[in-house]
């Protein structure tokens, strides 16, 4: 049985990840035409992809996306409003379609003319690789050195929400 994901991270593993799956399935490349809800992310090389069904589950891949949609197991229904506390609709983009049209070009496929395109409300959900002089890192290091009270964590919290805005 399919599980849903619980984490906006989850959610964007799972962009990334489709990316890698649909380069090495053909079956799964035969497929896109048909998702209608796209999940996309911005990172600085571009735009990055995913169908609702296969962002919104679980350890998903190209064998379990296909079968879960051949057996009638996986719910667009259930992973749209999972994934709707995360992601917003962001109507029509001229970028984001063009990168979603150029993405499926890649594999000789169009968009469904009833396909629309998700984004992360909040950026900040988006991971990256931190690095040593990051403020968020370096808040988070004095915390777990100071043992500060939770008033105490939640002023830098702020500070720091603030100060990042």
């Amino acid at each position: 049985m399919l599980k849903m994901i619980s984490s906006p991270n989850e959610a964007i593993a799972n962009i990334f990840k489709f990316e890698a799956e649909v380069e090495r399935s053909v079956d799964l490349q035969g497929r896109l035409a048909y998702a209608r809800s796209w999940y996309a992310v911005k990172f600085e090389d571009g735009w990055r992809f995913g169908p609702s069904k296969f962002v919104g589950y679980q350890d998903m891949d190209a064998e379990t996306y296909l079968e879960a949609g051949e057996n009638n197991e996986s719910d667009g229904r259930r992973t749209e409003a999972q994934l709707q506390t995360y992601f917003m609709d962001w109507g029509t983009s001229d970028e984001l379609n063009a990168a979603l049209v150029s993405f499926l070009a890649k594999f000789g496929k169009k968009p469904s003319t009833k396909a629309r395109i998700n984004i992360l409300r909040d950026r900040r959900l988006l991971s990256r690789q931190p690095v040593i002089e990051d403020e968020v890192v370096m808040a988070m290091a004095v915390i777990a050195k100071a043992k500060l009270s939770r008033e105490q964590i939640s002023a830098l919290v702020d500070q720091l929400e603030d100060h990042l805005a």
